[in-house]
């Protein structure tokens, strides 16, 4: 019997300890991020659809592991791209200065996708192909026009839903 508690109790501190030193992330990473510039087979660009690169690519990587896509876009397609999704960030152990987004359906019903950022620069840059979207931190996001906002959602409207 002694023994059967002995080996509970120390189950219980192992676990104890395994909670209290979970996975550290380096706060480097951690914070608000736009885009500012992408590459496309050579063409650069700061702005699509006529709004800044800056109002389609921001994340909040936040210190627990999650991530939230931020967009000022006024359109139910663009709002709700986060529902039914979870989105968690890790560091690569494997590669340096690089970490992964995973975006997991939580319905099931989609594949998990995943995207590595590699952080260089101070930036974190996506690199894919020979094109890239270079994405500095940000104490707050940039103020976008509404009228240049809701032109574009139309644009995405027009083109159909994102499934």
């Amino acid at each position: 019997m002694k023994r059967i508690i002995s080996v509970a109790l120390a189950a219980v501190m192992l676990m104890c300890f395994t909670i209290g030193c979970g996975a550290k992330h380096d706060p480097k990473y951690v914070g608000k991020w736009e885009a500012s510039e992408m590459m496309v087979d050579g063409q650069k660009y700061t702005d699509m659809l006529g709004l800044p690169l800056a109002a389609l690519f921001r994340f909040d990587i936040k210190a627990d592991g999650k991530v939230e896509w931020n967009s000022p876009v006024n359109n139910t397609i663009i709002q709700n791209a986060n529902e039914n999704v979870e989105i968690t960030w890790k560091e690569k152990k494997k590669a340096k200065d690089t970490i992964e987004i995973k975006v997991a359906d939580v319905t099931g019903k989609n594949p998990d996708n995943t995207m590595d950022m590699v952080y260089r620069d101070g930036m974190l840059v996506i690199e894919e192909n020979g094109s890239y979207i270079n994405l500095h931190k940000v104490d707050e996001f940039s103020e976008i026009d509404p009228k240049d906002v809701n032109a574009a959602a139309g644009v995405i409207q027009n083109f159909g839903g994102v499934n």
